[in-house]
């Protein structure tokens, strides 16, 4: 299909616009966002699907919102042999128009026309290239293209196999084979190869026959058990029996000697309760005697610490009263410091003056030197400037005349090379005559730049008149001297040579101008040194009035020297070191007597404090000897003695006694008479319980096969194992029909998945081509059995589909969508639609695909949507159409 002009009218908010496009080549569509470029891919699919009274909300939704108008889109299409104009209206006034102008002329209308379209598209059109031959705006970046039958038809006519006609009706037919086995198949087995319908049905049934014939086996296997297990529990209850009686008399003998043997645990349990009570009268005594000693020696230990609190505070009340007269001490030296730092800081202050005053005596001679120096620079500027301003030759004009003088002897050298010569031989003295001259006898050579006379005293003239080239040199000489008089006018010089001296003369003014600048520049701006200067006048004549007129001897403004400054600066070094050393004689004095002053407060807090001590020491040794005396009036020391070796006599007497009743007690449980009687009584219950169990299951046994015995389940056997049988049989044929269909079935789609393999490989070549123009050389792809991209590989890299950049895949599916352009043959073509399908594209890349675009496009038809110039830029043959609101 070649589309070559479509109109659109009122189609959403394009109220009129008509593209003529050729039927071969890239179509650039450019234009800004929401220009309409889609709508043209849009209005050519509503053309060709919907008909002229459709009222789906697809169709509603292109009416014009901005005014009431019917919806209009008409286009000139070929499919195959056919050429046609389609035209529609929708909305008000619906109509329908169809004029066929090849292979014949045909005009319908209506419902008509509608219908004619759809079959020729039917007959020339595949449907599914025309879908996978468009990258819409907004549609996801699919690459699969194995839905057209002419792609199909392609890829097998290039992989060499045959077609089966001009549409692909091999392949049809094939595929109709493989979808009437699958179904065949489909009546026995699903996809995944699990039993269907009947033969699922026949199965489940010949399943849950087996299961009741297995089921009565087993019924009847349980018969005979039963009657086998009966006889066993009939023996089984004789011996639990016996066994049960002899246990009861081991577990009487056991309980007996457990009887006695708890008796002698109670004596003990006495025994242990004695001990304790005891052991606790014995710890009372001693703990009694404990608190006695630690009470003693607590009163004499604070007797102690009340000594040695009164001895230290007797040293410390001494040392504080050193501490005292040491700070007198100190505190007269501070005094005495202060007074010598006085006088060297008021010594330090007049040789600091001194010094000032030199300084500024110094500062001024040098700044008058320098307002000296540059009042002459500026006196010397002055004079270059004025020297300079009389000279007029500078060097711009020294080339002109240099210029001008090059150009007359130049004029003048080519008017001479071009002009004849003429050669005058006088035989006699004052006979001829050359250009008015008269020549003396001898050879004489002229020039004949213009007209030229030679004349033989009254006998002969002789013109010679030069050719039109020498007189237009002639001219060429006359002008470049009148351009030189002009110049040298200008100059006010007579020739070169002076314009050559005059602008000698104004190079050296130039530089005596310069060097006088340079001078005044190295004196630099004096306007602070001249503010400097005034402002130490004035100090100066200030500081004369402050004494009287007359002044410190260096404020005069000349009378202190270089020496002096000098000597006055080292004077006020030599006064500050004073100074500085005073001070710091001073600062020593302070901090010592701070630390003197510091150590003495510290002593007093120390006395304060020991006398605090001392008053709460012996506050408790007073307290404790107190509480020490009234504890002995109360028991003395012997009695509590006395009392703990008797608790602890006592103690051990009971505990000897303990002793012996256990001894006699673990010698009888070595015996285990607990364990043998538990033993006992465990094996008693046991024997119980299993005689209870078998007498159970004895009589539930004795009802069962009474019960068993009225069932008939041998005939209920017979029965269910023919019923078996049977289905057996028709299940083993359902087996073997699908087993034949099955295979059928996996050998068609093997042999159509060789054959998609087959003609994959063309497409991947083509698809390689064209990825290496866009990628490089190392560039590769890998196709699913849909010619869908699997993965791409790159440098070595391979990386799946969805694992790649959105620009990288936008670009895949471009390539796809071309590579599948240049593989169908024109005739079935349809044209390749990329609607903004190159936003995440960098430059380079771009580029590349604008070359590949123009390799493919020369016998396909390429409509590019595009925002910008980028896509056409890159495509010199494009045609470019400008869209705009």
């Amino acid at each position: 299909m070649k589309v070559h002009r479509l109109l659109l009218k009122d189609f959403r908010g394009v109220e009129h616009r008509e593209l003529h496009l050729p039927e071969a080549g890239v179509v650039v569509l450019e234009g800004a966002n929401e220009v309409g470029k889609t709508s043209v891919v849009e209005a050519l699919d509503m053309l060709l699907t919907e008909k002229h009274s459709s009222r789906k909300s697809s169709v509603l939704a292109v009416k014009p919102v901005h005014r009431d108008a019917p919806t209009c889109v008409e286009a000139e299409l070929s499919c195959g042999p056919y050429r046609f104009t389609y035209r529609k209206q929708w909305h008000s006034r619906p109509a329908t128009a169809l004029t066929v102008s090849a292979p014949r002329r045909e005009q319908l209308t209506g419902e008509e026309a509608h219908a004619r379209v759809l079959a020729i598209l039917a007959e020339t059109l595949d449907e599914g290239l025309w879908r996978a031959l468009r990258l819409l705006q907004g549609a996801p970046l699919d690459t699969s293209v194995a839905g057209s039958a002419a792609l199909a038809a392609a890829l097998d006519a290039a992989a060499g196999g045959s077609s089966g006609g001009d549409r692909g009706d091999g392949a049809d037919g094939a595929e109709d084979l493989l979808e009437r086995v699958a179904a065949r198949r489909a009546e026995f087995l699903t996809a995944s190869g699990r039993p269907t319908a009947r033969f699922r049905a026949c199965g489940e049934e010949l399943e849950r026959a087996v299961a009741e014939r297995d089921a009565a086996a087993r019924a009847l296997a349980e018969v005979a058990a039963d009657v086998e297990r009966h006889a066993a529990l009939v023996a089984e209850r004789a011996r639990l029996r016996e066994h049960r009686d002899r246990t009861a008399a081991e577990a009487d003998g056991q309980r007996a000697a457990v009887a006695a043997l708890e008796e002698l645990r109670t004596r003990v349990r006495a025994g242990d309760e004695v001990v304790a009570q005891r052991a606790r009268a014995a710890e009372e005594a001693r703990a009694a005697v404990e608190r006695r000693r630690e009470r003693a020696e607590d009163a004499a230990r604070r007797a102690g610490e009340l000594a040695r609190q009164e001895e230290q505070l007797v040293r410390l009340r001494a040392a504080e009263e050193e501490a005292a007269a040491l700070t007198a001490r100190l505190e007269e030296a501070r005094a005495a410091a202060g007074e010598d730092a006085d006088a060297a800081r008021t010594a330090w202050s007049r040789a600091r003056a001194a010094a000032r005053a030199a300084e500024d005596a110094e500062t001024l001679r040098r700044l008058a030197a320098r307002l000296a120096a540059h009042e002459a620079a500026e006196r010397d500027v002055a004079a270059a400037r004025a020297a300079l301003g009389g000279l007029l030759v500078g060097e711009a004009l020294l080339r002109r005349v240099e210029e001008a003088d090059e150009a007359v002897r130049v004029a003048r050298a080519a008017a001479e090379a071009a002009a004849p010569r003429v050669v005058v031989e006088a035989l006699a003295d004052g006979r001829v005559l050359l250009a008015g001259e008269v020549l003396p006898a001898g050879t004489r050579e002229a020039t004949a730049t213009g007209e030229l006379e030679v004349a033989v005293d009254g006998l002969v003239r002789v013109r010679v008149v030069p050719g039109g080239g020498a007189r237009d040199l002639a001219e060429t000489v006359a002008g470049a001297e009148r351009g030189l008089r002009a110049v040298l006018a200008e100059a006010g010089v007579a020739d070169a040579a002076a314009a050559r001296g005059a602008a000698a003369e104004r190079r050296a003014a130039e530089g005596a101008l310069a060097l006088a600048r340079q001078r005044h520049a190295a004196v630099g701006d004096v306007a602070q040194d001249r503010a400097e200067h005034e402002r130490l006048l004035a100090e100066r004549a200030t500081a004369g009035e402050d004494d009287g007129g007359d002044g410190d001897g260096g404020r005069d403004g000349s009378a202190a020297a270089p020496g002096d400054v000098g000597a006055a600066r080292e004077a006020e070094r030599a006064a500050r070191a004073a100074e500085e050393e005073a001070r710091g004689r001073l600062d020593g004095a302070r901090a010592a007597v701070a630390e003197a002053r510091a150590r003495r407060e510290g002593l007093a807090a120390g006395v304060r404090g020991g006398e605090a001590t001392l008053r709460v020491v012996a506050e408790e040794a007073e307290r404790a000897a107190g509480q020490l005396a009234r504890d002995r009036d109360g028991a003395p020391d012997e009695a509590l003695a006395e009392a703990a070796a008797a608790a602890a006599a006592a103690l051990e007497e009971a505990r000897a006694q303990l002793s012996g009743a256990r001894a006699e007690l673990d010698a009888r449980e070595r015996g285990a008479a607990d364990t043998l009687l538990a033993h006992a009584e465990a094996v008693l219950a046991r024997a119980d319980e299993d005689l209870r169990r078998t007498e159970a299951d004895l009589a539930t046994l004795t009802v069962r096969l009474e019960l068993v015995g009225r069932e008939g389940r041998q005939a209920a056997l017979d029965a269910v194992e023919t019923t078996v049988e049977a289905l057996a049989a028709e299940h083993a044929a359902l087996a073997r029909r699908a087993a034949a269909a099955d295979l059928l079935h996996e050998v068609l789609a093997r042999h159509r998945a060789a054959a998609r393999r087959r003609y994959v490989a063309p497409f991947r070549d083509k698809l390689r081509t064209l990825g290496r123009l866009v990628f490089g050389d190392t560039f590769d792809v890998e196709l699913d059995d849909d010619l869908r991209v699997a993965s791409r590989e790159l440098h070595g890299r391979t990386v799946r589909w969805e694992q790649l950049s959105t620009g990288a895949r936008e670009q895949l599916a471009v390539l796809v969508r071309l590579a599948c352009a240049s593989l169908v043959s024109p005739e079935d073509g349809v044209p390749v639609v990329l609607d903004d399908a190159l936003g995440h594209s960098d430059p380079e890349r771009l580029r590349r695909l604008g070359a590949v675009l123009g390799l493919v496009a020369p016998p396909a038809q390429v409509l590019v949507m595009a925002p910008g110039p980028g896509v056409h830029s890159s495509v010199p043959a494009a045609t470019v159409v400008r869209l705009s609101h």
